[in-house]
């Protein structure tokens, strides 16, 4: 009993003090608002819009994966800056306008790491194949998905809730 209370960090879903990184898509409009250590990322939108694909991801997990974090209710964080070199698909300088932050995890959230090319390959599958053969393409490729499991690729690091990912501090090298 008493190591199992000297060591009770081990034994929780997250890794304490590993820091992750969330990029936005411009300057982020609430910056100002920020405190760091206090303020969360933000709940990801949802990519497609003219696509069904996100439902048909959601679908394969609630069906095959529920005990993975939803896309729909997550939010979408990087192991690193290092780009394609570094497995991610996060890299500095971010993007566009994008703002790259510091990001810690606290409480029991669920994490979960995906190769995010599997959902290109889904992606591309909807736009050239029709009807049914390309929902079964795109299941396909969320089935692959949603395994997991992974360690190279453009890695993504789904968190859930998206209160657990706390932003620490604003990324510059």
């Amino acid at each position: 009993m008493k190591l199992l209370l000297e060591n009770w960090r081990q034994y929780l879903n997250e890794k304490q003090g590993v820091t992750y990184f969330w990029q936005t898509r411009g300057p982020w409009k609430a910056e100002s608002q920020i405190e760091f250590g206090v303020t969360h990322v933000p709940k990801a939108k949802p990519f497609d819009i003219d696509m069904p694909i996100e439902n048909i991801f959601e679908e394969v997990r609630k069906a095959d994966f529920s005990d993975r974090p939803s896309r729909l209710d997550c939010v979408y964080l990087c192991g690193n800056v290092k780009g394609w070199k570094g497995d991610s698909f996060c890299s500095y300088p971010a993007r566009g306008d994008g703002e790259t932050y510091q990001v810690q995890l606290k409480g029991n959230p669920n994490v979960f790491k995906a190769n995010s090319e599997y959902w290109t390959e889904a992606v591309v599958a909807y736009q050239r194949y029709k009807n049914e053969d390309r929902v079964r393409r795109v299941r396909s490729w969320a089935n692959t998905y949603w395994k997991g499991d992974v360690e190279k690729g453009p890695l993504e690091i789904l968190v859930s809730p998206p209160e657990a990912a706390i932003i620490v501090g604003k990324y510059e090298e």
